[in-house]
């Protein structure tokens, strides 16, 4: 590729393709467990591949075997972030992106630079089974994340927002939040972090029933109940398709 060029959709796509194969070569050798999810399950169902327009890649762990991947993932090629932050690198979500460090997007009006070719990787954590303590557990999560988001940035309103607490001290927090002992054997897990508005419920034992799910003639693993949670995500007319993208420039560095 050229340096300083923009990236085709096409050679996008063809980098997150690549990511996909090294994080399921590097599970499937270590024994971590994952399923193709969101937008990704998606289009292997629909498409046999990526969504035509679609710029990202997206996978689910169970908080166990995420903890183990984020622990142990080395790629000579690829970098896992999270609760990176160094003059090079930031990133303060709560799930893991795989990035492409020889690519990147143009900044945000936060003047945040926007990381360039990445997979994620969101973790599903136990929850009470009860929707309002659910509810609850939920909103306690995203509010200690939403605090990480603000005091990483420099301005006066997110200061304020976030002023009790270093970066480090609310990611200690979280961390204590999402590791809830009392809810370590509930049957039932929940994307909470990375996942604003749908609630999607995935029950603990699918993860012993992954089967091999194909994406653009590779296996990958997945739920083997895919009409189940692609409908809790996208209705029941997941299959018509619903044209978007993430709708930014991805660049080559030099």
């Amino acid at each position: 590729m050229d340096a300083n060029r923009e990236l085709s959709l096409e050679e996008t796509q063809d980098i997150l393709f690549e990511m996909m194969k090294d994080v399921d070569s590097f599970c499937r050798k270590n024994g971590i467990r994952y399923s193709l999810s969101d937008g990704t399950m998606l289009g292997a169902v629909r498409h046999g591949g990526f969504i035509p327009w679609d710029d990202d890649a997206d996978l689910c762990m169970l908080r166990e075997d995420f903890d183990r991947f984020a622990a142990t993932y080395k790629s000579d090629r690829f970098h896992l972030l999270l609760n990176t932050h160094n003059k090079d690198e930031v990133f303060f979500y709560g799930f893991i992106k795989i990035n492409d460090p020889s690519t990147y997007g143009a900044p945000t009006h936060h003047n945040i630079a926007r990381h360039g070719v990445s997979l994620d990787i969101f973790p599903l954590e136990s929850v009470p089974e009860d929707k309002n303590e659910r509810s609850v557990y939920s909103h306690k999560i995203v509010s200690i994340s939403n605090r990480i988001y603000h005091r990483h940035r420099k301005d006066p309103i997110s200061i304020i927002k976030a002023y009790r607490h270093s970066v480090d001290g609310w990611w200690k927090r979280l961390d204590k939040a999402v590791h809830e002992p009392k809810y370590k054997d509930r049957p039932l897990t929940s994307q909470i972090l990375g996942r604003p508005t749908v609630e999607v419920l995935v029950p603990k034992d699918w993860f012993d029933n992954l089967v091999d799910i194909d994406f653009n003639g590779h296996k990958f693993l997945g739920f083997k109940d895919t009409d189940s949670y692609l409908k809790m995500l996208f209705g029941p007319d997941y299959m018509t398709p619903r044209e978007w993208s993430h709708h930014y420039s991805i660049m080559k560095k030099e």
